[in-house]
């Protein structure tokens, strides 16, 4: 006799694959109202159990102050290029103190020096960043 016969219907079972993957049981997915590249959320409890959810869809911010001020801001800086102010080393480390409160430590995203700062990767492709009839 096969052990399915003694789980409750409220109970599900899944493998993991070499690569620690695994397949959602259909009835969690409709529960879920899941669909493909769905995010979970894994939440272990106290107890060490273990809930799983589907993770609430990010929504956009839109905040219409910062984006005039943000348009200000480019406005400005077109028509006063002058007024730009390329960030040095001593600059850069003077804001990343301002932020962290200790010299020569970094904070999430800001490495402790501006050379490491600007070896890091983009969060972004440029490609896709501009628009085309715009150049960096």
């Amino acid at each position: 006799m096969h052990y399915y016969f003694f789980m409750d219907e409220n109970e599900f079972e899944s493998s993991l694959t070499d690569r620690y993957q695994t397949t959602v049981p259909a009835r969690i997915r409709k529960l879920l109202g899941l669909n493909k590249r769905d995010k979970l959320e894994w939440i272990l409890d106290e107890s060490g159990g273990i809930r799983v959810s589907k993770k609430a869809a990010e929504t956009e911010h839109f905040d219409p102050i910062f984006d005039q001020w943000l348009g200000f801001l480019e406005k400005d800086m077109l028509e006063h290029p002058e007024r730009l102010i390329p960030l040095d080393e001593k600059w850069y480390e003077d804001m990343v103190f301002e932020f962290s409160g200790e010299r020569g430590v970094g904070i999430p995203g800001f490495p402790p020096t501006l050379a490491e700062f600007r070896a890091q990767p983009l969060p972004f492709d440029m490609d896709e960043a501009l628009p085309e009839d715009e150049e960096i």
